[in-house]
């Protein structure tokens, strides 16, 4: 019992402290900086206590589950461990969107990055005219738009404002969840890696409007897209996904050209395959790292800030960036990703935690909802 009250006033000291945060929000302004900040102290000082438990118990994992007290009772021995069960408390709490934080939030976004960032999102004749020069992302220099480059860009790439936007991330915890006809009743369903859509539709939907295309995916699926062969392949798989296919070309002169031979032959109409701008990409990104986060941004973080800047409900599916995750009081392992086995995945590049703990910061504030479990 004593480690069962011990949890709950764990969970109301760092609940009463959202609380007066979001009244601190309500009343002031809305720093994510400082969110970013209270996350991780009040997550990681979370140590672990030592109690002895007098009763019967059983071993599952790393946490002990005392019976004779309460089937929701629970001993977790892994501070780690206690740091994901606190988080999955917190997210079971009721939710509401607050929209006078949502729009403090926003109102920020377009007065440090210019009002004009959400025409950013890719290249287009719009943003960039010939003789005009877009930078890359991981290398120096600068590409000239040519006669023949602007030809290929779009016209323009303005959308209204979305009313409700889904982001869907690549976390293995969609995996059963039922979230499919949730995420589809979007009016805007934001994709990462072209993740696979028929195999997945219970879990993950099928409604695409801008579905993410990392170029490595080129090499990794189809053989650097080097013969005739692996073009046409590429082509037809992409031809499941609606909207625009959004290629973060830019990182380098290789990639650039590596899409720019997949345009080429890119003759479907179900979709648009258009070039991340780079300009927005970088923008958001130094956003980040003037706030502390210093690591590149995951697409579903990098999303998930274009997302808030026109969006007036962002809603997050599989952004669960742990390898385990409790139902209940039990432990479960989960994947990196729900529609593929990688080795090594969870040595990734992007600080998730870090994000994650700003995304839960702003799921308690009302900005943005994580959906996380099984979808009602």
């Amino acid at each position: 019992m004593e480690r069962y009250c011990l949890g709950l006033c764990i969970i109301g000291t760092v609940t009463v402290g959202l609380w007066y945060t979001e009244y601190y929000v309500q009343r002031y302004s809305l720093t994510i900086n400082s969110m970013a900040c209270m996350a991780e102290e009040r997550i990681d000082n979370i140590n672990t206590r030592n109690t002895s438990v007098q009763s019967t118990a059983t071993y599952q994992g790393n946490i002990f589950t005392t019976r004779n007290i309460s089937s929701h009772t629970a001993l977790i021995l892994d501070e780690q461990n206690e740091k994901l069960f606190l988080y999955e408390k917190l997210l079971q709490r009721e939710h509401k969107f607050n929209r006078r934080n949502i729009e403090t939030l926003r109102e920020g976004i377009h007065q440090e990055l210019g009002s004009n960032i959400t025409n950013l999102l890719f290249v287009t004749q719009e943003n960039s005219p010939i003789g005009s020069t877009l930078p890359f992302v991981y290398e120096k220099g600068l590409w000239k738009v040519s006669s023949t480059f602007y030809k290929s860009l779009p016209k323009k790439a303005t959308f209204d404002r979305l009313t409700r936007c889904s982001v869907v991330g690549n976390s293995g915890s969609l995996l059963h969840s039922n979230c499919g006809k949730h995420i589809d009743e979007a009016d805007f369903v934001y994709r990462c890696n072209a993740a696979p859509l028929k195999p997945f539709a219970a879990d993950a939907g099928t409604k695409s409007n801008l579905t993410s295309f990392n170029p490595s995916i080129f090499e990794k699926r189809y053989k650097g897209i080097a013969k005739q062969s692996s073009l046409k392949k590429f082509v037809s798989d992409m031809q499941q996904y609606h909207g625009y296919l959004w290629g973060a070309c830019f990182s380098g002169r290789s990639t650039l050209d590596l899409c720019m031979k997949a345009i080429s032959g890119y003759n479907i109409k179900e979709n648009v395959f258009v070039l991340a701008h780079p300009y927005h990409y970088k923008s958001f990104h130094d956003y980040w790292i003037r706030r502390g986060k210093k690591k590149l941004p995951s697409t579903g973080f990098y999303y998930t800030s274009d997302a808030l800047s026109r969006c007036n409900e962002t809603h997050l599916y599989g952004f669960w960036p742990f390898p385990k995750a409790f139902d209940d009081i039990s432990s479960y392992n989960v994947s990196y990703h729900y529609f593929e086995k990688l080795e090594n995945a969870w040595k990734e590049p992007h600080g998730m935690n870090i994000e994650f703990s700003i995304l839960v910061q702003l799921h308690l504030l009302g900005v943005v909802k994580i959906h996380n479990g099984k979808c009602e």
